[in-house]
């Protein structure tokens, strides 16, 4: 962990990442993501299959060879960064049995979670980005990719039938580049429909679902008719600090995307905290 670390920091911080892909990336979030399809009239959502398990232990190696290292340090940081999968490539590991030492029956993959993996993916998958952006252009269409969340939206009028052409051109084009579309999780969204992108509700402006807000406004008068200890027991927490935990989470969501209204949550929260004994959460400025 702490030499993937270094690596990020020392390493991958200078990587260019491309305009349409916005996780993994400092300064940028998902509100700004999904800013991106404000005032869409329709949308198609698709899913990258197994994203970081696409990108295999050659992609990664590329990655830094681009960054100007040579051959065998990259190679070695390719397997730092990377662990054992499945896959075989008779190319590749006939190029590792050069080490015999280095010998494996299987091709590294990126491990989700790693510190270095979102760097390292959104790397190898810059050439998706360049093939999806160049399609999103081609149709006057508004492409963004959050991780493995593929969003393409409109402002004008689309035909049902256009959609689900670009989704073939879409599905053809990821596979180009190496990866997988997860068909269960594509999506046409037609006007008139809820627009949902990263989980914010996109229209005139971004904001929270209204369900996310519900169930904060229940969790803060729960607490606030029976008390903390009373309704985190009725609602089924292990314990009072794990509900103040996921409360708290929900609430610095909100502070991301509505910040006025999340400031109310808050303060109505440091209130039931106080009245049950236990010291205010970190101050926000």
């Amino acid at each position: 962990m702490e030499v993937q670390e270094w690596i990020l920091k020392n390493v991958l911080e200078g990587l260019p990442s491309h305009p349409a892909s916005y996780a993994y990336r400092r300064k940028t979030s998902i509100v700004q993501c999904a800013t991106q399809h404000q005032g869409a009239q329709w949308m198609l959502k698709m899913d990258l299959h197994d994203f970081f398990g696409t990108v295999n232990e050659p992609s990664v190696y590329r990655v830094f060879r681009r960054l100007g290292y040579r051959k065998l340090v990259a190679f070695e940081l390719a397997r730092i960064t990377t662990r054992a999968g499945t896959a075989r490539s008779a190319s590749w590991l006939a190029q590792v049995a050069a080490i015999p030492s280095y010998a494996v029956n299987e091709i590294g993959v990126l491990p989700q979670g790693a510190p270095t993996s979102g760097a390292l993916a959104n790397a190898a998958a810059s050439h998706l980005d360049n093939y999806l952006q160049g399609l999103a252009l081609s149709h006057r269409l508004t492409y963004t990719r959050y991780s493995d969340d593929l969003v393409f939206s409109g402002r004008s009028g689309f035909r049902r039938s256009e959609a689900e052409d670009l989704m073939k051109e879409v599905t053809g084009l990821i596979r180009k580049a190496g990866f997988r579309s997860h068909r269960g999780k594509t999506r046409i969204v037609p006007p008139g429909a809820r627009k949902v992108v990263l989980g914010l509700l996109v229209d005139d402006t971004v904001r929270l679902l209204p369900e996310h807000r519900r169930r904060i406004e229940v969790h803060l008068r729960g607490c606030e008719l029976h008390g903390l200890a009373s309704h985190s027991a009725h609602r089924g927490f292990e314990s009072v600090f794990s509900f103040v935990n996921h409360l708290d989470g929900w609430i610095a969501f909100g502070l991301g995307v509505e910040r006025e209204r999340a400031m109310g949550w808050r303060e109505r929260f440091h209130l039931v905290l106080s009245q049950a004994g236990l010291p205010p959460l970190g101050q926000v400025h």
